[in-house]
């Protein structure tokens, strides 16, 4: 309570009890004027005496007293409160920042694995891609190992067919019987020196014949090569 509210009500409700007092004190004298005094009205006249204003004063202060006790009281639990108040918002600032903190980590760990993840599957995708590749690369190679082999075998079939063309169209010469261990000079296989030695089959008249091929190497005495191919009776 406000002391000065008090101080300035004070003189108003003094005058109010003096008032009261001295009205009392009027009606009992009329009443002690009328009739004849006994211990009771004696005493109803006492009980009815105004209060001593210094009384009334005390009173006054006590209560003021009193409501300044209890205002002082209520401003230090506003106070306590307020203070508490702001423990607790102190207190909520910094599990705030806590869980700042902690969001803050669990996002950066969710960006670490998301990265790992990508870096992973980035590694499989290129084991992939090589494994890819090397198996390309093998099939290419066994497919040109295998036109290779298959060049060579129509090449080995090629000179094998060329080969028998030359042996069906070159058949082997039967040398001709030698008289002697001489030779011809200039023939091969061997031609036995004497008369005259036409090709088998020809149109010469012998008297001897010789089949052909003969590889004539030097002076050709019994015209076997007509057509100087280095070869007669052909």
């Amino acid at each position: 309570m406000d002391r000065s509210g008090i101080a300035g009500n004070f003189p108003i409700r003094l005058r109010r009890l003096v008032s009261v007092g001295a009205l009392v004190l009027a009606v009992g004298a009329s009443v002690t004027g009328c009739g004849t005094s006994s211990p009771s009205k004696a005493s109803h006249a006492a009980a009815m005496a105004p209060v001593p204003a210094v009384s009334l004063a005390s009173a006054s202060t006590s209560a003021a007293a009193e409501s300044s006790a209890s205002a002082a009281a209520v401003e230090s639990s506003a106070a306590a409160a307020a203070a508490a108040s702001s423990a607790s918002a102190a207190k909520a600032a910094q599990a705030s920042a806590s869980a700042s903190k902690v969001q803050a980590a669990v996002s950066q760990a969710a960006a670490r694995k998301a990265a790992a993840a990508a870096s992973k599957a980035a590694a499989v995708a290129k084991a992939a891609a090589v494994r890819k590749a090397a198996a390309a690369a093998a099939q290419k190679a066994a497919a040109d190992q295998a036109a290779a082999q298959a060049a060579a075998d129509r090449a080995a079939a090629a000179q094998r067919s060329a080969e028998a063309s030359r042996a069906a169209a070159s058949p082997t010469p039967t040398p001709t019987p030698a008289a002697s261990s001489d030779c011809t000079p200039g023939y091969s296989p061997c031609i036995a020196p004497g008369s005259d030695v036409d090709c088998a089959g020809g149109s010469g008249n012998g008297p001897r014949y010789v089949e052909g091929p003969v590889t004539v190497t030097g002076p050709d005495i019994y015209d076997l090569d007509r057509d100087g191919n280095g070869v007669g009776c052909q």
